[in-house]
């Protein structure tokens, strides 16, 4: 009967000491911004086979005691304007980093999208770039990330306003 008596009370510190849930809510502790969204165009002959590509500068912020390494990102970049939200495209980490406990990192994400794309875009996305008129970049995904061998998936949402009100 001892045996018993002794099994549940460590059965019970077991459970609550699952460091899994604490990694888990130091992953939801993360904070990310969207820092910039820096077009550039890529011009090629003939002109529809040019490209604008958009690189997403977007900031993680840890203040947890738990370090990370971000092994993904794959996500959506949109642009409000106007009332009308334009979807540009997917994006992806194009490779992992490592976020250290207290610490901060930056992730560059970039999407690119042909002339065809282009065209409907355009209108929007030129009043976003020369900075007439007022919107958002939202960026929108999921980050993978591992800690002490343990695998977490979380969702992540930015915005970052431009321009300003007439």
């Amino acid at each position: 009967m001892l045996p018993g008596r002794v099994a549940f009370p460590l059965l019970l510190l077991a459970v609550s000491c699952n460091p899994l849930q604490e990694y888990q809510q130091a992953a939801r502790s993360l904070r990310f911004t969207l820092e910039r969204v820096e077009p550039s165009l890529e011009l090629a002959f003939p002109p529809d086979r040019s490209r604008i590509r958009f690189e997403c500068t977007l900031g993680v912020e840890n203040p947890s005691a738990v370090p990370f390494h971000i092994q993904g990102f794959d996500g959506a970049l949109r642009l409000e304007h106007g009332g009308n939200t334009q979807p540009l495209g997917q994006i992806a980490l194009e490779r992992p980093l490592d976020l250290p406990a207290g610490g901060r990192t930056s992730m560059v994400v970039s999407v690119a999208f042909g002339y065809k794309d282009l065209q409907a875009a355009w209108p929007d996305l030129e009043q976003a770039v020369t900075g007439r008129g007022t919107g958002a970049w939202e960026l929108e995904g999921r980050l993978r990330a591992q800690t002490h061998g343990l695998s977490l998936s979380l969702p992540v949402r930015s915005r970052r306003t431009f321009g300003t009100a007439p």
